[in-house]
């Protein structure tokens, strides 16, 4: 049984000698090496493979044609977005957002800033405790008890929420109104 681990390097994006980087579709040479006691991988170009020093032989060797990482995918909810909306839906103790706070709460706990510690049941209603893990902060919010016909519904709310955080729609363009000769015209709200 081996008593360390190993840690081997991914593939490299570039060659390890000429430091240029390797192209979609352009044939790479991995060797694996055993140096100060540890794994090293190497990534190589054609070119580079074929002037290396053979006399140095690696414990394997293969070669593939180079496929360049997925860009990362974007991240459909920012944490500090949903927790700074939460956090504003918090103090505002709206009755008409606590919804929202309990579907914001959860999208947190998924994503790991907050953790449920407890479920309390308060004048009749079940309230949810959680814990903001960064700071330690605790959170109560009501749990709405939303059925699944509701969800479609709160998921629009929610997203309206996030897409405008101020929870306000956006303000429309102002309307000319005419006004008598030599006047400007006066801007109302529409």
């Amino acid at each position: 049984m081996l008593t360390h681990e190993w840690n081997i390097q991914p593939r490299a994006l570039q060659c390890a000698v000429s430091g240029r980087p390797f192209e979609k579709g352009e044939r790479i040479f991995s060797a694996l090496y055993w140096r100060d006691g540890q794994y090293s991988r190497v990534d190589l170009n054609a070119e580079s493979w074929k002037a290396r020093n053979e006399n140095i032989e690696p414990l394997s060797a293969w070669q593939t044609d180079f496929v360049p990482p997925p860009p990362p995918a974007p991240e459909t909810l920012k944490k500090d977005d949903a927790e700074g909306l939460l956090r504003r839906l918090i103090a505002e103790n709206s009755p008409e957002k606590r919804n929202a706070r309990y579907i914001l709460a959860l999208m947190l706990e998924r994503k790991k800033v907050v953790r449920q510690i407890e479920r309390k049941r308060e004048e009749g209603l079940s309230v949810l405790v959680y814990e903001h893990l960064p700071t330690g902060e605790v959170w109560l919010i009501e749990d709405p008890g939303l059925k699944l016909g509701e969800l479609k519904s709160m998921q629009e709310e929610v997203a309206a929420l996030l897409a405008n955080p101020n929870g306000t729609a956006p303000d429309p363009a102002p309307v000319a109104v005419s006004s008598p000769a030599g006047e400007p015209p006066e801007q109302i709200p529409a």
